[in-house]
């Protein structure tokens, strides 16, 4: 079968838009029918399943309560927002062009098409780098922490994120190069192919400034961090003696690790997805030999990203499979730890960390909670169940012995003459606030 179609007896197709008639004249396609046609159900497929998964990530972020950190929370959220508008949007307008074998609307629908895709896609890498950046902060300089626990921080990076993409994509709408048909013929996308002096300076500009200088904070930033996890894993969990604030740097890092690698797992298939999409149109910058699949497959893998970002969130973050339970399963009312129980505070002379004691009636077992602040900044809490020792005779709880020792862990408290405490083992279930 031939590669191209021939369309010199088909009719001129026109199309009336507010006041502009665009009259299309035909032109020859570079694929074969077949093959426009599997692209058209890979669009319809892609689209819809990419709507239906994003709203699932979307209603979980908004009713699950996946106990993110506030600011990651609202980035993930922000992401799949930006994923259902693209494909709920542009997805179905492409499918349908696809099918005609060649672009059907007129030069406005290609350039918002095009315009619309590259601000969500990247708002996506935005996104991502912003993510990265506070994966470095809260893993490797918690010191400056308490600046994304500010209720206004989450939205000044929001906006930022935001006019960065706006910042980019609207210039070929005034003129600093120009939004055009793929060379396929059924989708838009910037001028690649252009030799004009504005063409070449915008392409090259947004290849360092919404690729390169992404590619670079990733890589600085889940350095740093895979650093620290390596040696938290390198850390031996025997007997010794730690100063509290190496306890609460490895409870930091170590209870980061879910939330980094799934982090770090979107951020890699987003570069996956993208990378021979760039590579491609930069090569085009250069030279038009490419063959026609070697311009289809980079794009359409592309616009994959919108269906694997809320895949790899739903599949690899425990936070959110365990939110999407509670959500679906109606059983979000869970009973505070310390609801209807007297709380003891217990404080030594020593050390600037409470120890929280709630007494479940005449229970055999005590809970305790001990607050992990740093510079008054709360970054998590310590749940551990132990046995009471109740005196029957006096109905009265006899004073605790340390050391305590339970299946997970085993704490003395600190010598009045020192700021240090013993662990034998770390409890493993530390909540903390990612």
């Amino acid at each position: 079968m031939s590669r191209s179609i021939d369309r010199s007896r088909e009719p001129f197709i026109s199309f009336q838009m507010s006041n502009v008639t665009a009259v299309y004249l035909p032109t020859e396609s570079i694929l074969t029918e077949a093959e426009y046609m599997c692209i058209g159900v890979y669009l319809l497929v892609l689209g819809a399943l990419s709507v239906l998964f994003n709203i699932f990530v979307i209603i979980v972020l908004v009713k699950g309560n996946p106990k993110y950190h506030a600011v990651h929370n609202i980035l993930l959220l922000n992401i799949s927002v930006s994923d259902l508008l693209l494909s709920s949007v542009a997805y179905p307008l492409w499918a349908s062009t696809t099918f005609y074998y060649r672009w059907i609307w007129s030069d406005a629908w290609c350039t918002f098409s095009a315009f619309w895709c590259f601000t969500l896609a990247q708002n996506d890498m935005n996104t991502l780098a912003a993510i990265s950046m506070c994966r470095y902060i809260i893993v490797c300089k918690p010191q400056y922490e308490f600046y994304l626990m500010k209720p206004r921080t989450k939205y000044m990076i929001l906006v930022a994120i935001w006019s960065h993409s706006l910042l980019h994509t609207t210039a070929p709408l005034f003129g600093w190069s120009s939004y055009k048909q793929e060379a396929f013929g059924t989708s838009c996308s910037i001028d690649w192919t252009g030799h004009s002096a504005s063409v070449i300076t915008y392409n090259s500009i947004i290849t360092l400034t919404c690729y390169g200088i992404h590619l670079f904070i990733f890589t600085y930033c889940y350095y740093f961090v895979i650093q620290e996890l390596k040696a938290v894993a390198s850390t031996p969990l025997n007997d010794q003696i730690v100063s509290v604030e190496k306890v609460r740097w490895y409870h930091r890092v170590s209870t980061s690790l879910a939330v980094t690698m799934t982090s770090l797992a979107m951020v890699a298939v987003f570069l996956i997805a993208w990378t021979p999409y760039a590579i491609v149109s930069i090569y085009s910058m250069f030279s038009n030999g490419l063959h026609p699949w070697m311009l289809v497959i980079p794009t359409m893998l592309a616009k994959s990203c919108t269906l694997l970002n809320p895949t790899v969130c739903a599949l690899l973050s425990c936070k959110f499979r365990k939110a999407a339970c509670r959500f679906f399963s109606r059983k979000n009312k869970v009973k505070p730890i310390v609801d209807e129980c007297q709380l003891q505070e217990f404080k030594h002379s020593s050390t600037s960390s409470g120890v929280r004691i709630c007494e479940q009636g005449q229970n055999e077992r005590i809970q305790y909670r001990g607050n992990l602040a740093h510079n008054d900044v709360f970054i998590g809490d310590m749940i551990i169940s132990l046995p009471l020792d109740y005196n029957i005779s006096s109905g009265q709880y006899n004073e605790l012995k340390w050391p305590i020792y339970d299946g997970n862990c085993a704490l003395r408290p600190p010598a009045d003459d020192q700021r240090e405490l013993t662990i034998v083992h770390v409890v493993s279930n530390i909540s903390i606030p990612l």
